[in-house]
Parts: C-alpha cells; structure tokens; sequence
C-alpha cells in the first residue's frame, strides 16, 4: 500500500488536483479504504471541490504564462496533496509517525517532482513561443497523461505485485526523464538560433 502512496504523491508532483480526484473518485466507489481521520476525501462535498479545482488547474495550464506561473506559485500545494496521499496507506502507524512519513515521504517526493516539472516548463517556454503555442498544449497534454499514468499505475498496483509497481514507477521515471530532455533539446536549439 505504501507504494500507492508514492505513486499518488508523485502524480500530485504534476498536476495537484488530479490524483487527489481520483483518490476520492476510488474511495467513493469502495475501491480504496480511507482511514477514518481522512474518510472527508472520500465525500460528495470533497469530490465537487476537487472537481471544479481538478477542472481549473487544466485550464490555467493552457495559457503559458499564467501557467508557469501557478505552477511556480502552488508548489506549497503539492507538499500538502503528497502528504495527504501518502498518510493514507500509513493509517496503521500513530498518528505522529503517519504525518511526520507522509510529510517527509509524500511531501517531499511531490514538491522534488513539481519542482522538477515546474523547471522544465519554464525551460521550454521558448520552445512554446516559437510553436505559436503549440508545444504548450502538447507539454500540457502530456502533464495530464503522466499525472493520470500514475494515479492508475496506482491504483493498479492495489491488485499486482510490488515488483511490477517497482518496474512501472521506473517507467514513469524514464518518462519524464524523456520530457525533460525532449524540452531541453528545444530549448537550446531555439537558444542557437538567437541573435547575439
């Protein structure tokens, strides 16, 4: 279970919103327990806030520099979604050791990721301006793709072994990996191809 919590915590790296819908979405339809100190996630109420943020944060990302900067700006927001994620499979321990981990473990690991994502972004924002935006929408795209990827691959480890887990996450790794790379390969070409 602790390997769901960090496949949550590193989707809400990406995109906040969107693992901590589909966390309430699991829960709601009985897929997923949640420990009673964090049963709200699993309401009406929450999935209606979740959705319309879920909905708002994909929409704010579609226009680059508003984008950029909500993702640089929410950053505070992925330390507490990771934490959240990550204090769900750790319910058994006492309550000081459940945060404390889902801080340190969840916490972390979604700030590092949004860092990381927020810094390829910025990054490949010529890349954006020389496609007439369209590398934007594409690098949007594939935010949601990975986000989505990892709330499944998630959910999915519920039902498989922890080594496929472990082989996935090492997937998703390389995939962002290829990203970030793909985004700064565009951003030095376009740099080559300024006047000095």
């Amino acid at each position: 279970m602790v390997l769901v919590g960090l496949l949550f915590s590193l989707s809400a790296g990406v995109r906040i919103t969107l693992p901590l819908l589909a966390l309430n979405l699991l829960a709601a339809n009985h897929l997923v327990t949640l420990p009673p100190n964090l049963a709200w996630m699993g309401t009406t109420p929450t999935l209606i806030l979740l959705g319309v943020a879920c909905v708002a944060e994909t929409l704010v990302h579609f226009v680059p520099v508003v984008g950029t900067s909500v993702k640089a700006v929410s950053t505070p927001l992925a330390f507490v979604a990771g934490t959240l994620l990550m204090a769900v499979p750790l319910s058994e321990q006492t309550p000081i050791v459940q945060w404390t981990l889902a801080g340190l473990v969840g916490g972390g690991l979604a700030t590092f990721t949004h860092l990381g994502v927020t810094g390829a972004r910025t990054v490949s924002a010529p890349a954006n301006v020389a496609s007439g935006g369209l590398f934007g929408v594409l690098w949007n795209f594939g935010e949601i793709a990975c986000a989505l990827g990892l709330a499944l691959l998630g959910y999915l480890c519920l039902h498989v072994s922890w080594i496929f887990g472990v082989a996935l996450i090492i997937a998703v790794f390389a995939m962002l990996a290829v990203m970030a790379a793909i985004a700064l390969k565009g951003w030095r070409r376009l740099t080559r191809m300024q006047p000095v």
